[in-house]
């Protein structure tokens, strides 16, 4: 029997791992080979300009495969996919890591 990785802790880490697979595996070498890649390059742009707490709810109401071309064009663009988290440490570990931190504590806790 082969060896799997252990399931993803998020739906947004899921997506990541399946970014750097696509890299890391050849399937897309270029910017220009993600699907719609001007259209997802404006998109990666308006994001990273937003504010985080947009950002974050905007990469959660968008389909799988657009975030997965976005994370793909980060890793391409900025050796990560992780790059759209990279001025919120707290957004990284509750949207990849699946950690409850304080902010978030405090977001509960007042629903």
């Amino acid at each position: 029997m082969v060896p799997t990785a252990a399931p993803s802790r998020t739906r947004l880490a899921g997506l990541a791992a399946r970014a750097r697979n696509i890299v890391d595996s050849g399937l897309c070498r270029r910017v220009v080979g993600v699907p719609e890649w001007q259209i997802r390059s404006k998109q990666l742009e308006r994001l990273a300009a937003a504010p985080v707490p947009e950002r974050r709810a905007t990469l959660a109401r968008y389909d799988d495969a657009v975030v997965v071309d976005l994370l793909v064009l980060s890793y391409l663009r900025y050796g990560t996919p992780y790059w759209l988290w990279s001025d919120t440490l707290a957004g990284f570990a509750e949207d990849i890591l699946g950690a409850i931190t304080a902010q978030l504590h405090r977001r509960l806790g007042a629903a």
